[in-house]
């Protein structure tokens, strides 16, 4: 068969491959692939595929330095993520268009520091590591081995996804309808407890060193491998209408109908917390020796399926947006949308439940001693083997889910006024709100009560003082409704959503357009404040939820991201085409572009860095004794350790959840290009880069722990170096 040359021209094809790497003077090495290709098979219908693979190795700073002191600054890494995406774009008629989607996402992260030492290499008695040689240990105010990401850890992600759009014109209306259908299966391996957390906090003598010194240790943690085997499925199919309701008015609004389904813990480590079986002493037919109260996958109560709370097929969001030309010459524009969308959490979200009993049997020993540690408890838990008759460790800390918790709710509204100045310049004010509730964080349902300082019973056992940090498990409320079997529990954080945060923000923006030549400028600055409680990351960690878990609100304050003052401006320009022909090949067509970027500090938590209250749960606040919380705001004396002071023993602190602002930050970035023609599609970009140009030393954040002997000091740097690169890339 013999195509025209017109559907020659249909069926074009063009392909584009193009290859970065990058290589530092510490044998980090990084680079990146870009693959493309489109195919016109006619003028109705187009396909493309795009695929990128991005990889980054480095060695851990041990690894180099063979200093045990250097693992803390993490390990090192060996991490690959490839994106493939192919599109199928088909115009049926004049006014029906359908976009089908197609990707697959993949991420292999692999960490790890070449073998040290672990509590058997030292001669702790009765101890199992079950990675040898590795362990996290730190000393408050003095020393830190390892970390919990400095340990080794293997992460492998894949996601798949399918999305169709359709856009249909009618009249006035430009409709859209369309489904994205999601899957992702993660498979995770972490060791971050396999050898211990050990904290040494000086809550013997009141110095950590000390402590250290008499053997002394305030808080271990450990556990098997955190093993999460999770696949999530997401479905949302939305419909849209944009009504141009006059020459001047145009009117969006649509629904988005996106069911939580959760996630699936494919080998079952999933677990809830009933108060009502642990009363009637109901225990599992799944894990027959667990302690009553806990459900598993296939008990009688558990939610269907494998993630601990229950699917929500109703979460239906609402969206509307207004557009004004006020004047009718496009000069000055109005703007004004809502919307309410939900959201999941990230993959690892569960891993610290993963590690409970009977997985890990992740257990916590307080004010115990590093001879031997499980002394306090009854033995050693450790090493643990899964089944259904795996023997439950006394005060094993376990994370547990809500069955009825909610995904997580945005809300979120802005009002728009843009005016064109003069011809290139134009001016924006935007405020901008949002909303955001149902958020995910822990709340202790097992913490310790304060029973006085004077002599009690617990558990039968005479006490000389009823509450130290000693007999924290023994004073847990399970235990002391049912000392039998609360003796099993020790920590336990149910996860559930009552966390909230509110945002107001003001943005003013000058922007000045330039052709191909010229000077293009985009500033913007926003005064801005956010609010609310406090909230975990993705991966949170053990006793680290809500202080006073009866009120999460008086852990209310600034938001973790807030800033109040952000400010940014762009430049660009571009050299004009020189005459002279020596000049026009060495100065012609550079492009030099930079940025400013200057912000406020960061809101800072000062903690006191023991447990006051005696509830066994981290990050408690002292008590605000003077306003004057800053010293001279140098990188000694950042901030005035006199205005704050421990609080009683049984007591919370009054000083607000990030009540304190931290150093600003600015920086200029600067970049030099030009793009080189080789005719067709091929060309050469060069490029020199500079981040940081003037090398300028922003402060990080001072230590906030009171107890620590750095506390209110600086010592390290809030931004990066001074870093200079030239690459050269080739496009065909």
């Amino acid at each position: 068969m013999t195509l025209s040359p017109a559907s020659q021209r249909h069926r074009a094809t063009r392909t584009r491959i193009s290859l970065e790497r990058e290589e530092s003077s510490d044998n980090s090495k990084s680079g990146q692939g870009l693959g493309r290709i489109d195919y016109q098979g006619s003028s109705n219908h187009s396909v493309f595929g795009r695929y990128m693979a991005t990889f980054d190795v480095s060695p851990s700073a041990f690894s180099q330095t063979e200093n045990v002191l250097t693992l803390a600054n993490g390990a090192g890494i060996d991490n690959l993520a490839q994106s493939l995406t192919v599109g199928d774009t088909l115009v049926l008629g004049s006014n029906v268009v359908n976009a089908l989607r197609v990707a697959f996402n993949r991420t292999a992260i692999n960490r790890e520091n070449p073998a040290f030492f672990d509590p058997t290499d030292l001669g702790v008695r009765n101890y199992y590591s079950y990675n040898p040689h590795e362990m996290v240990f730190a000393v408050t105010g003095a020393f830190a081995v390892s970390g919990g990401t400095a340990t080794k850890g293997v992460f492998k992600t894949n996601s798949y996804q399918v999305a169709d759009d359709v856009s249909i014109v009618r009249g006035r209306h430009q409709l859209g309808i369309g489904a994205n259908l999601a899957y992702w299966k993660s498979n995770q391996l972490s060791h971050a407890r396999s050898g211990g957390n050990w904290t040494v906090n000086g809550q013997t003598t009141g110095r950590g060193l000390a402590d250290f010194m008499i053997g002394a240790v305030s808080n271990l943690e450990q556990g098997g491998p955190a093993l999460l085997y999770m696949n999530m499925l997401y479905v949302g199919i939305y419909g849209q209408d944009a009504w141009r309701m006059t020459d001047r008015v145009t009117l969006n609004y649509g629904l988005r109908w996106e069911p939580f389904l959760g996630q699936q813990m494919v080998n079952g480590a999933a677990d809830i917390f009933n108060h009502d079986n642990f009363a009637k002493g109901v225990k599992s037919s799944v894990f027959l020796n667990a302690p009553a109260g806990l459900l598993y996958p296939g008990d009688t109560g558990f939610p269907a399926g494998k993630s601990g709370y229950k699917k929500q097929w109703l979460n239906f969001s609402p969206r509307a947006g207004l557009a004004w030309d006020v004047s009718g010459n496009g000069r000055l524009a109005f703007r004004a949308s809502y919307g309410l969308t939900y959201d999941f959490p990230s993959g690892d979200y569960q891993n610290i439940n993963a590690s409970a009993p009977p997985w890990g049997n992740r257990s916590t020993v307080v004010a115990t001693s590093f001879d031997d540690p499980y002394a306090t408890v009854g033995g050693n838990p450790h090493p643990i083997a899964t089944s259904p008759n795996t023997v439950f460790p006394q005060f094993g800390a376990f994370g547990v889910m809500d069955p009825n918790i909610d995904a997580p709710r945005v809300q979120s509204w802005n009002v728009t006024l843009e005016k064109q100045l003069w011809e290139s310049w134009s001016g924006t004010v935007n405020y901008l709100g949002r909303y955001s509730d149902r958020l995910w964080a822990q709340t202790a349902i097992n913490p310790g009560v304060f029973l006085g300082l004077g002599p009690c019973t617990l558990g039968g056992v005479a006490q000389a003082v009823c509450s130290t940090n000693a007999n924290l498990n023994q004073r847990r409320s399970l235990s002391l409704e049912n000392p039998a079997v609360g003796r099993f529990y020790g920590a336990m954080d149910q996860h559930n959503a009552v966390g909230w945060q509110n945002y107001q923000g003001a943005r003013f923006t000058v922007t000045r357009r330039a052709g191909a030549r010229g000077v293009s400028l985009n500033g913007n600055y926003t005064l801005a404040r956010c609010e609310g409680t406090a909230t975990p990351g993705s991966f949170p960690q053990l006793s680290s939820g809500y202080t006073n878990p009866a009120d999460p609100n008086m852990d209310k304050g600034h938001c973790d991201q807030d800033r109040s003052h952000l400010a940014n401006a762009t430049v660009g320009y571009m050299t004009p085409e020189l005459s002279q022909p020596v000049l026009k090949v060495l100065a012609s067509n550079w492009r030099v572009s930079g940025i400013v970027s200057a912000r406020s500090g960061a809101w800072l938590n000062v903690t006191t860095g023991v447990d006051n209250a005696l509830n066994g749960i981290n990050g408690q606040r002292p008590n605000l004794v003077s306003d004057d919380v800053y010293g001279a705001k140098t990188l000694t004396s950042y901030l005035n350790r006199a205005a704050f002071a421990a609080p009683a023993a049984g007591t919370f602190g009054n000083l607000q959840y990030r009540g304190v602002e931290g150093p600003g930050y600015w920086s200029i970035d600067m970049a030099l290009s030009r793009l080189i023609s080789l005719g067709g599609t091929r060309n050469v970009e060069l490029r020199i880069e500079s981040f940081n140009l003037t090398n300028h030393f922003n402060w990080g954040d001072p230590n906030t722990v009171l107890n620590n002997s750095q506390f209110g000091r600086i010592t390290a740097n809030g931004g990066a170096p001074r870093i200079m690169q030239f690459g050269i890339k080739y496009a065909f």
